[in-house]
C-alpha cells in the first residue's frame, strides 16, 4: 500500500511539472478599416445606406442595419448573397432582436454562419 502511495505522489509531481503556465493574458487584435458602403451593400445584398456596419470571424457574420431601410425578401436574401461572397453555402441565418438601448432605435442584427 505504501509502494502505490508513493506511485501517485512521483506521478502527481511529474504532472505537476509538465503542465504549462497558466494563461493569464490574453492579446487581442481587433483591425477595422473603413469600407465603401457601396461595397457594403454589395456584399450583403442590402441596400447601401441601410448598412452600418458587417463584422467577420471565420465562417460567421454579422451585420447591422437600419430596419427601415430593408425589406422582408431583401433581408430573406441576404444570407445567400454574403455565403456566396465566399463560394459557401447558409449553414444559418439569425435575425436578432435589438431592441435594447444599447443598439438605438432601428438598428438591427442578423447572423449569417456560412458553411
Amino acid at each position: 500500500m505504501k509502494m502505490l502511495s508513493a506511485t501517485i505522489i512521483a506521478s502527481t509531481v511529474v504532472l505537476g511539472a509538465c503542465a504549462p503556465e497558466p494563461i493569464t493574458r490574453v492579446e487581442t487584435t481587433v483591425t477595422t478599416s473603413p469600407v465603401d458602403t457601396q461595397a457594403l451593400g454589395a456584399a450583403t445584398g442590402l441596400p447601401a445606406d441601410a448598412v452600418l456596419g458587417v463584422t467577420r470571424t471565420d465562417n460567421q457574420y454579422v451585420v447591422f442595419y437600419r430596419e427601415e431601410g430593408v425589406t422582408a425578401e431583401q433581408l430573406a436574401d441576404a444570407p445567400r448573397t454574403i455565403c456566396a461572397n465566399t463560394a459557401s453555402t447558409v449553414f444559418s441565418a439569425t435575425p436578432v432582436d435589438t431592441t435594447a438601448p444599447q443598439f438605438g432605435s432601428g438598428v438591427q442584427r442578423m447572423t449569417v454562419t456560412c458553411s
